[in-house]
This record gives structure tokens, C-alpha cells and sequence, in this order.
């Protein structure tokens, strides 16, 4: 199943501030995205990064 964007829930974890380097494309797309789908930079990218570590392929 692929990645899908979902309104956050109001289920509050604890969260920490990090800096991130990211290319302005990049950005822009991700903001298109959020506008679009009516959700924050900040959310959907909390989402992506979830979706990438819940599927990483770990070679052992």
C-alpha cells in the first residue's frame, strides 16, 4: 500500500524541534502538497518521514 495523507489526530505525542537542510524544490512541493490536502508543512512531513521508517526495507 502506498502513502497516503491523513489529518492529524489529536492523539498529542511529546515532540522535539529539528533544523533541516532541504532543496527549495523540494520544499515547494511538499508545501503544494499541504495546501492541497489542507494539512501543515510540519504535519505532512511528520507523515512522510513515519511512512518511510514503517516500510524501510533493513537488509540484515
Amino acid at each position: 500500500m502506498g502513502f497516503k495523507v491523513t489529518l492529524p489526530t489529536s492523539k498529542v505525542e511529546p515532540s522535539l524541534n529539528k533544523t533541516l537542510r532541504l532543496k527549495e524544490s523540494m520544499i515547494n512541493k511538499i508545501q503544494d502538497l499541504a495546501n492541497k490536502k489542507n494539512i501543515s508543512f510540519n504535519a505532512l512531513v511528520s507523515q512522510m518521514l513515519q511512512y518511510c521508517l514503517d516500510n524501510l526495507d533493513e537488509e540484515k
